[in-house]
């Protein structure tokens, strides 16, 4: 805009200027007072415009001067603008990633919390019907129980060198007290000894035992047709789960044996009862007797539940072994077919059986300081395994 101004100026000057040189040149038609004036007035008029075109030139110098001014800071301020448009440019791509970094973090936040909570809910389902799974197993073994008990009680007695008369809870004595129907009775020196197969659906077996003693116990005091000695029948899965296995209530004995004990404890019985002088024996010699028969029982349902117990365990443990490495499992398959069956010789046997003398000097020699078991840890053993039984 300055620049057209001093276009305009310029060209208003010329103007100015072609005219006076026109009047000059016209023919004088005035005075010469007033040709005289005219031309002091052009000489003015010249000298004025001359002026105004040295201070228009000075002024478009200047302007000159500030516009080259004004480009180079327009150019200077085109660049810092530029320079500024580039640093936008990256923060806001910054800003952008980060925000798209940020989405993604949140998208895997919320993908992580959807995968816990996802696996919380498969694992809390998968304790659920594994727990439901359990329980279902646990009712079916004691629903099975109370039957299997019945039908070897029954087998049992039918047995030739056996022979006892047994009854039902469906089928009780006519002598017998109603109140109390215990699953299994049979008769033995004119009492009956009860056998009780107990079925629970508690998650303590050992409460569920303790409370059945007290119950039983109440039932039967002072009842002179029940034998003093009473037998509570459990699978024999239940029984490494008791802390206690024998019961002494008021006169009576309770002892919680295994289905496996069943048929020892039948002979036993079956022995004093045809026993010559049985009838003649003095009580407390009976009463030891029974003692003994019953401790054999425990000890015989206690090693039973071991004995199943450790063969689960080393089932598992050959399923480990059958889950590793190919290969080893193969070499592994392929030397055990190699092994031969280990044989117990029948003259060892049959040695160890029929002395009761070469079985203590075997146990002695396996307690002797050359043993892998120390003495020690022997009497432990024992010690733990007397505590288990009374």
């Amino acid at each position: 805009m300055n620049t057209a101004l001093i276009v305009i100026g310029i060209v208003c000057a010329l103007g100015i200027i072609a005219n006076l040189v026109l009047q000059l040149r016209k023919p004088q038609s005035s005075p010469q007072a007033d040709a005289s004036k005219d031309l002091v007035r052009l000489e003015k008029e010249l000298q004025n415009t001359r002026q105004e075109l040295a201070e228009n030139s000075g002024k478009t110098k200047r302007l000159f001067i500030e516009l080259e001014q004004t480009k180079a800071k327009l150019e200077v301020t085109q660049k810092e603008r530029d320079s500024l448009q580039k640093v936008l440019t990256k923060v806001e791509a910054k800003n952008e990633e980060r925000e798209r970094e940020h989405a993604r973090g949140l998208e895997k936040i919320d993908s992580a919390e959807r995968a816990l909570k996802e696996e919380r809910q498969r694992v809390l389902e998968s304790e659920v019907k594994a727990k439901q799974i359990a329980e279902e197993e646990r009712d079916r073994l004691w629903n099975d129980h109370e039957n299997a008990v019945i039908a070897t009680l029954t087998d049992l007695c039918k047995l030739p060198h056996l022979q006892f008369t047994s009854y039902s809870n469906n089928n009780l004595p006519d002598d017998f007290d109603g109140s109390l129907k215990p699953d299994f009775l049979i008769e033995f020196l004119d009492q009956y000894v009860i056998f009780d197969a107990k079925a629970s659906k508690a998650q303590s077996l050992q409460t569920y035992i303790d409370d059945a003693v007290k119950k039983t116990a109440d039932k039967v005091r002072k009842n002179s047709k029940i034998y003093p000695h009473v037998f509570l029948v459990v699978p024999t899965e239940a029984i490494g789960e008791l802390k206690k296995l024998i019961y002494a209530k008021d006169e009576y004995y309770f002892y919680i044996v295994s289905r496996e004990a069943l048929a020892p404890i039948l002979s036993s019985l079956r022995r004093i009862s045809t026993y010559e002088l049985a009838e003649t024996l003095d009580p407390q010699k009976r009463e030891n007797i029974i003692n003994m028969i019953a401790e054999l029982a425990a000890h015989i349902s206690y090693r039973n539940a071991h004995e199943i117990l450790l063969t689960k365990m080393g089932a598992v443990t050959l399923e480990r072994v059958a889950q590793i490495d190919p290969e080893i499992a193969g070499d592994v398959e392929q030397k055990k077919a190699e092994k031969k069956i280990s044989q117990l010789a029948p003259s060892e046997i049959k040695r160890l059986a029929a002395s009761l003398s070469e079985q203590n000097l075997e146990m002695q020699q396996l307690t002797s300081p050359k043993a892998a078991i120390r003495k020690k840890h022997l009497q432990n053993v024992e010690e733990v395994i007397a505590q288990k039984l009374l």
